[in-house]
């Protein structure tokens, strides 16, 4: 079916559907508009909401697996933002760019092909206006010539008139004759010219302008098709990811153990000191009787501090509520506690995992100066290989701080080492519950009564001896960490000026710090030479740190080094 051959008559209204279309267009333009607003504005309020529900730094609340599987979530709900950000990005940038223009198009098209439409019916117009006038006058002559003819046919009936009035009316009848015969022909001719200008105006050019705005109509929905699908296009290329993201809180709510939990709240609050015994019966009515005797009245405390009968609390009665504040102590410290450099003002259990946590922050302190100085090592090579790249001079203070710092951090962890040494040598001796126990044990009544005490008490102890010993194990371990570095702040040397001594095959052999270990969330291609490509699940090991630029450089199974996207990986 053709415009030009079906609607030949009706292009006004071909104009006004055609209109209706290009606002349909521009319609779809201001809706995509206002979806891309809502898509930034989605995704920053949700980023915003994740940014106000991080946990801080120094909350320990991170270790329990509730909290760590919170904080998977609103990561993946960070990401699922990232991928509404890039709907909105993409939409604006291709589709509304494209419709615009798309638009834009079909305006001037659309005026184009009128105003030629409109100049074709003008001229015809002006062909029919030619040939009515030429109709007009003919029929003015052919009115004329037959009045001429009856006035000459009553002059020549009229025997009244003369012989030459009766010539001069058939002279008269005879140009208008003439005059009509010249019209008609005139009409003639102009007939047979409207007439052809008319059959091509309807033939040939109406219906080409016409299937001209039909074409452009069919590109205009045919175009507005390849948006719909672009745009459905650009929804379902996100979806995989944002169903990734939607697996990945999944599996982090398989993370949350209440078992991992309690322990954790063990691990933060455990003191260390044993259960106190029971609390001795104490005879009023023998005081006076025996006064070179050891009162039974005498504390706990007092007998494991050695005191007798002799002393002063042997002479008066001890009073139940100092003796009730001293057990109550034992649950809670003091206000007035300073805190220590050594963390002696915690309970044992607590002490030594500050140690071990400011031991553990040293060696990462320690790892990053020891890569930062290597780097600069092999800056300072390059520089002495190649003059032209830089002074290798300048760089000898930085060397010189940079062993200095580190001579530091090591006395520091050495120190902290010695204090870790220092616990495990008197935690045995934190309170002698077990020894009040045993005198306890001699002041009350049966012996059957204190074996369940006794049992739950052996297995505290049990658990306790199995937390020193895997501290210590960490204690050793950080201990060999510490002389791995010192030997191998042993392999370099300076001079007095900063430039380096030691042998060049240290420098090329000196192993990169390794800060963790990553896993790729999405496929990475390297765009560049300092940069690593990457397949989704593959895991690498992190040896710089994110500097603020959003990347992190790596190392894969191969040996390959470079720079991968931090938003691309996940760290464990």
């Amino acid at each position: 079916m053709s415009w030009g051959t079906e609607l030949w008559d009706q292009t006004d209204n071909i104009a006004l559907h055609m209109q209706k279309g290009i606002d349909s267009c521009e319609k779809f333009s201001h809706f995509l508009k206002e979806k891309c607003s809502l898509e930034n504005e989605y995704a920053l309020k949700l980023k915003r909401i994740v940014k106000s529900y991080q946990p801080k730094r120094k909350e320990e609340d991170c270790e329990f697996t509730c909290t760590k599987a919170f904080q998977e979530m609103i990561s993946e709900i960070n990401d699922i933002a990232g991928q509404h950000e890039c709907i909105a990005e993409n939409l604006t940038s291709r589709t509304v760019k494209n419709l615009q223009h798309l638009i834009q198009q079909l305006k001037n098209d659309r005026r184009k092909h009128l105003q030629e439409n409109a100049k074709q019916n003008s001229n015809m117009q002006n062909q029919w206006q030619q040939l009515d006038r030429v109709k007009k006058q003919y029929e003015r002559t052919f009115r004329e010539s037959e009045k001429a003819r009856e006035q000459f046919l009553r002059a020549d009936a009229d025997i009244n008139l003369s012989r030459a009035e009766v010539e001069k009316a058939r002279t008269i009848m005879k140009q208008k004759q003439q005059s009509c015969e010249g019209a008609k022909c005139e009409y003639a001719s102009e007939l047979q010219k409207t007439n052809n200008y008319q059959r091509e105006h309807f033939d040939r050019l109406m219906p080409e302008i016409t299937q001209r705005l039909q074409d452009l109509e069919e590109s205009r929905i045919n175009s507005m098709m390849s948006f719909y699908k672009e745009c459905v296009d650009i929804e379902r290329k996100v979806m995989p990811i944002i169903s990734k993201c939607i697996d990945g809180m999944e599996k982090a709510t398989s993370l949350v153990s209440s078992s991992t939990d309690t322990k954790v709240v063990i691990d933060q609050y455990k003191s260390g000191f044993l259960p106190p015994g029971d609390i001795p019966f104490e005879e009023l009515s023998l005081e006076n009787d025996s006064p070179d005797k050891v009162s039974p009245a005498v504390s706990v405390q007092s007998l494991a501090r050695g005191d007798t009968g002799k002393s002063k609390s042997a002479a008066a009665p001890a009073k139940p509520k100092k003796k009730s504040n001293k057990i109550l102590g034992l649950f809670g410290a003091s206000k007035n506690d300073e805190v220590k450099e050594d963390f002696s003002h915690l309970p044992p259990s607590q002490q030594k995992k500050k140690l071990l946590q400011q031991i553990n922050s040293l060696k990462t302190s320690i790892a990053k100066e020891t890569a930062e100085r290597d780097g600069v090592l092999k800056l300072q090579d390059v520089y002495q290989k190649n003059p032209t790249l830089g002074d290798a001079q300048l760089l000898g203070k930085q060397l010189d701080e940079s062993a200095h710092e580190l001579e530091n951090l090591i006395a520091e962890m050495q120190k902290f080492q010695m204090y870790l040494a220092e616990v495990d040598g008197t935690a045995p001796h934190q309170e002698s519950w077990s020894t009040n126990q045993s005198v306890n044990k001699n002041q009350t009544s049966s012996e059957g009564h204190l074996q369940p005490v006794q049992a739950s008490l052996n297995e505290d102890q049990d658990d306790q001896s199995q937390q020193l010993f895997d501290m210590e194990s960490q204690s050793l371990d950080m201990n060999l960490d510490v002389k791995m570095i010192n030997n191998a702040k042993d392999r370099f040397s300076y001079a007095s000026d900063g430039s380096f001594d030691g042998p060049e095959e240290n420098l090329n052999t000196a192993p990169e710090a390794e800060l963790g270990i990553c896993t790729a969330l999405y496929p990475f291609t390297a765009q560049n030479e300092q940069s690593l490509s990457m397949a989704e699940g593959e895991q690498f090991t992190i040896l710089e740190q994110d500097q603020g630029d959003g990347w992190i450089r790596v190392r894969n199974s191969s040996g390959a080094k470079g720079f991968v996207p931090c938003s691309y990986v996940k760290c464990q």
